[in-house]
């Protein structure tokens, strides 16, 4: 009798459990819709066309206020310290542009508003500021939707999880769509328009990737070697695919960024450990230099393109120090958010048109938002991202665990600020909100203490 009795309370256990259980796994879910959002939206060339980019934002936005709905998810945000510096930063870059739409034309602009006949204002283009304002709010609106994933550890580690399993999946459809030839370029893009973008993108997923692998080869030192495979194939395969992307965009600055990032993660990590256990078996060397072979062989690519260092070089030059001198022409607010290829066009000389006709962009996020914000509006952004990057690192040495992970997600950042002086990833709408998705989470999960 008693028998019976003890299973029967243990199906009803079993029953009251199981709602639970799929609870769970529908929210483990749920988190990898913002990353597999992102992942298509890198596809579709990062939405970087205007209409497209607007109508990202907006998405994003909404998004953010689906999820502000649930109350816990406000309390949890409530928990979060150092918001209101970072808020005050970012108003003052939305307050600065704001200001280019109505002050009146500065010396340097006031050429270009003289064929119109309007009254000039500081912004030489006063839609493309507008735009630019929206796309910054729509950045926001992911950077919470990052604090939200990060605001609880379990919540975090699981998103980071997602991030790589599904960014090898990513990788894995950039290299079938570059056999199939269904790219713009010769060179391997992810997706974008241009390959160096999809070298930042792998970059960052790279290092990510290079800590999550870190922390689970921990995590399984003491199984047996066939659980131990079974637990690292697809974190390690995940990284070869998003290594092989990242050697075939043939991108020379995207790669010494990567290098330099997973680097310093290396070294932060290796000093933060009071005791280094290596266990490495027979079969792991065997792996590992396979994989290192392959990816060898596919970086061949990027050796034919060390000739044209110094030509590109030049170019790179010849932009610089035109919007350098831009920059200087109107360096408290600049030509307002936007404004590059207004200030591209009236900088165009018969000795120039070859290099600055065909470009889009500065090439340098530094010079251009200089260009375009002045000092006003740069040093705010520059500071918001600074301080986001310094608090989450600071207190990464106060986490009971994730730190590895969190190292990753701050080292992730080092390959956009490095590549970003000699490319505009940061310009494409889905490049620009992974990196805020990613600061958002990294400054929630740092913060973690529970």
């Amino acid at each position: 009798m008693a028998t019976r009795q003890a299973r029967r309370r243990q199906r009803r256990l079993l029953v009251s459990r199981a709602p639970a259980s799929a609870e769970t796994r529908w929210r483990r879910l749920a988190l990898a819709l913002t990353p597999g959002a992102l992942y298509l939206t890198h596809l579709a060339a990062g939405a970087n066309q205007t209409l497209m980019a607007q109508g990202f934002s907006l998405a994003l936005a909404l998004a953010l206020c689906a999820v502000l709905t649930r109350p816990r998810v406000r309390d949890e945000l409530a928990e979060l310290g150092f918001v209101w510096p970072l808020l005050a930063l970012f108003a003052t870059v939305l307050a600065v542009a704001l200001l280019t739409l109505y002050l009146p034309a500065s010396p340097a602009s006031a050429s270009m508003w003289t064929l119109t006949g309007a009254p000039g204002v500081l912004s030489v283009n006063r839609s493309a500021t507008w735009l630019e304002m929206v796309k910054l709010g729509g950045l926001a609106c992911i950077f919470v939707l990052g604090c939200v994933h990060g605001a609880r550890g379990e919540r975090a580690r699981t998103t980071i999880e997602w991030i790589i399993l599904l960014g090898g999946v990513y990788a894995a459809l950039s290299i079938v769509f570059f056999l199939a030839g269904l790219q713009v370029r010769g060179r391997l893009s992810g997706g974008f328009l241009s390959a160096n973008s999809g070298a930042t993108v792998f970059g960052m997923l790279a290092v990510i990737g290079v800590a999550f692998f870190l922390r689970q080869l921990r995590r399984t030192a003491r199984l047996d070697q066939k659980d131990r495979l079974r637990k690292l194939a697809t974190p390690a395969g995940s990284l070869f695919f998003i290594a092989i992307c990242l050697v075939l965009t043939a991108s020379r600055m995207g790669l010494a960024a990567t290098g330099a990032s997973i680097v310093l993660l290396l070294v932060w990590d290796l000093a933060s450990q009071r005791k280094i256990r290596l266990t490495v078996r027979p079969r792991d060397l065997v792996l590992a230099a396979t994989a290192l072979a392959i990816i060898a062989v596919a970086s061949l690519p990027l050796w034919t393109r060390v000739d044209e260092l110094d030509s590109d070089a030049t170019i790179r030059g010849q932009i610089f120090s035109t919007h350098w001198g831009a920059f200087l022409a109107s360096p408290v607010f600049g030509h307002g958010l936007g404004s590059f290829n207004d200030v591209n066009g009236k900088a165009l000389t018969t000795d120039n048109y070859a290099v600055l006709w065909s470009i889009r962009a500065a090439h340098n996020v530094y010079i251009q938002w200089l260009e375009e914000a002045g000092v006003a509006g740069a040093l705010p952004m520059f500071a918001l991202v600074a301080a986001i990057m310094l608090i989450s690192a600071l207190h990464i040495a106060k986490m009971r665990s994730g730190q590895t992970l969190a190292r990753g997600l701050v080292a992730s950042s080092v390959v956009v600020l490095l590549h970003g002086a000699t490319d505009y990833a940061l310009q494409v709408p889905s490049i620009a909100a992974s990196w805020a998705f990613l600061l958002g989470l990294q400054f929630a999960f740092t913060q973690w203490r529970s």
